[in-house]
């Protein structure tokens, strides 16, 4: 049984909603120097690199007879939906990108449901549903504007969400006794060698010098290889450790919140819609965590 989350639960929430909530914004920019493809086997490779040490380190409590499972939180949980939101931001804006990526508590349920035996509550179920009409509420009328972008490309951002559900519901159920660093440095370790290829293949390598603002595209992709997955990745699997997959998975409906903020510190105005919106996020997490 999971407990209830205490203080340091939620700290560690709103921190990995902070990470994670200002990625897309660096998504969107190192499209712009690399391919969907370069940006995300760069991504993984540079990921590869800071977990190296850390794989060293628990190298002896990585248990390699789970490898099945490691792929699942390798591809579903980073690779794909890195490629996926890297094809979608050409297209879609930074915002609705993150709002998309709320749906992910949603699928963990249906998911968790539907094959990994989670019975939840009404509560969860209803808190759910409200985090996700205050998410998209946070788009469709924040400063009086509809959502832009493409349909098409829009689905991709649905599509890595449902990879991040799996994600989820795999760690939680196979994965749970294992530490979190050696979850996700065994993942990257088993699959290194092919996006070391991919990122060879794609031409990501010379575009890093060819490219006149290469370097600054790998800054960008840093912060999201080293803070946006590393060390994003461990916090994730703890707290989905500490108190399971529905409540961890609520980060996601934080995140339009994390890019509401930024914003706000650029020079954004904000209106009643945006405050109505961030909390009927709240709403929704304070539901579900019951």
């Amino acid at each position: 049984m999971h407990r209830s989350p205490s203080t340091v639960d939620w700290l560690l929430l709103l921190i990995l909603s902070a990470i994670w909530g200002v990625s897309f914004v660096f998504i969107k920019r190192a499209v712009n120097i690399y391919s969907p493809l370069q940006m995300a086997a760069w991504r993984m490779v540079l990921a590869l690199v800071a977990y190296a040490p850390i794989a060293w380190l628990f190298w002896p409590k990585i248990d390699w007879t789970r490898w099945r499972a490691l792929l699942v939180v390798a591809f579903c949980g980073s690779a794909i939906p890195n490629f996926f939101f890297a094809v979608a931001q050409t297209r879609v804006s930074s915002s609705l990108a993150g709002v998309l990526n709320s749906l992910t508590p949603l699928f963990t349920l249906l998911l968790g449901a539907a094959f990994f035996h989670v019975r939840p509550s009404m509560g969860k179920i209803w808190g759910v549903v409200v985090g996700l009409v205050g998410a998209v509420a946070l788009v469709f009328f924040q400063r009086g504007r509809v959502v832009d972008g493409a349909i098409g490309y829009a689905w991709l951002c649905a599509v890595a969400t449902l990879c991040y559900a799996i994600n989820a519901n795999t760690v939680s159920r196979h994965l749970r006794d294992q530490h979190p660093a050696a979850i996700a440095s065994g993942a990257f370790v088993l699959t290194g060698g092919l996006f070391l290829a991919v990122l060879w293949w794609s031409g990501g390598w010379s575009a890093a010098w060819a490219h006149p603002q290469g370097w600054i595209g790998l800054g960008y992709i840093g912060y999201l290889a080293v803070l946006g997955t590393v060390g994003g990745s461990i916090l994730y699997f703890w707290l989905l450790q500490r108190t399971g997959a529905l409540f961890a998975t609520s980060v996601t409906y934080l995140l339009p919140v994390a890019a509401l903020i930024a914003g706000m510190l650029d020079g954004e105005a904000v209106n009643a819609f945006d405050l109505a919106g961030t909390s009927l996020i709240l709403t929704g997490i304070y539901l579900a965590r019951k």
